[in-house]
């Protein structure tokens, strides 16, 4: 049982994965949360998150929404079996949603809405032109960002770790990125989204994004949440509500993320499926282990 105060870290798209559910359907708080999240929205998610197919699962549509149903879910299971609050909770990119639900600072319901509105005003506004990110692993910053000065209409959209970033754009100008980085890199590829998020492309939708959601009354975080752009502890439910907001245009910076953590002396859990985020922390601090709460409780 889990009986000392942690920070949690809730991870983000590209952790869904068939067969997630396995053992959480028998716990009513989870069954709860994805029911609600199913109801909300109208996606299938308990048959996508169990059965796939994984292509209809990874539809941009309803991956953002199984992450943010399934993680929430498993944080109100194990805080009913005795977990007690977090001393803090953050997210990797859309995670840093689930945060803010877990932490009480918004219902699940409006946390989907935002997604949509995101989705909704990205299609829109891309039509005309293919978008998505690309991930780099093994090159160094410096490398990354001279490759930049050939793709004026890239950004470095996040920095997950001393040798591993993603980049948000054009895809065909993404596609130049990424050959002239292959020679170089350890790894190099395409993402599977289709929205150049943590970058300026998506600054101008900030206005309408925030009129889809303007009835959203944010309430005071149960726990602080560390913001994901610079690693601010974010203690009102405006400033983490406001951050959620901007996070589609925010640049992710894991590194201030990881500096954070490690000076709140707690144990780190990652409140979500697999092990994204305690690859990424070691990434950024070689001397943080941060454990999973996957499993359900017995």
């Amino acid at each position: 049982m889990l009986t000392t105060p942690s920070a949690l870290l809730f991870p983000g798209q590209g952790t869904e994965a068939v067969g997630m559910s396995a053992g959480w359907e028998a716990h009513e708080p989870w069954m709860d949360t994805v029911r609600a999240a199913e109801v909300h929205t109208g996606y299938p998610l308990r048959r996508l998150v169990a059965e796939g197919p994984l292509a209809e699962l990874r539809f941009q549509r309803h991956a953002p929404c199984a992450v943010l149903a399934h993680s929430v879910g498993l944080f109100r299971v194990w805080r009913e079996a005795g977990m007690p609050l977090p001393v803090a909770a953050t997210g990797h990119s859309m995670g840093f949603y689930s945060a803010l639900v877990a932490a009480g600072v918004v219902p699940l319901e409006a946390a989907l809405d935002l997604l949509a509105a995101v989705e909704d005003l990205s299609e829109a506004a891309f039509a005309g032109r293919a978008m998505g990110m690309a991930f780099i692993i093994g090159a160094s910053e410096m490398e990354v960002r001279r490759a930049l000065l050939a793709q004026p209409a890239l950004a470095l959209s996040n920095r997950n770790g001393q040798a591993q970033f993603t980049v948000s754009g054009p895809v065909d100008e993404l596609d130049q990125l990424i050959a002239a980085l292959r020679p170089s890199a350890l790894k190099v590829g395409l993402l599977p989204v289709r929205h150049p998020l943590h970058g300026p492309h998506m600054a101008a939708l900030l206005p309408a994004v925030t009129r889809k959601v303007a009835g959203v009354k944010p309430e005071s975080p149960a726990f602080p949440l560390v913001s994901h752009f610079d690693g601010r502890m974010l203690t009102t439910g405006a400033a983490a509500w406001d951050e959620g907001l901007a996070s589609v245009a925010l640049p992710v910076d894991w590194l201030a993320v990881v500096a954070r953590l490690s000076t709140l002396g707690a144990p780190l859990l990652e409140c979500g499926h697999g092990s994204q985020l305690a690859g990424l922390t070691r990434w950024a601090d070689r001397t943080l282990l941060v454990e999973s709460l996957q499993r359900p409780p017995l």
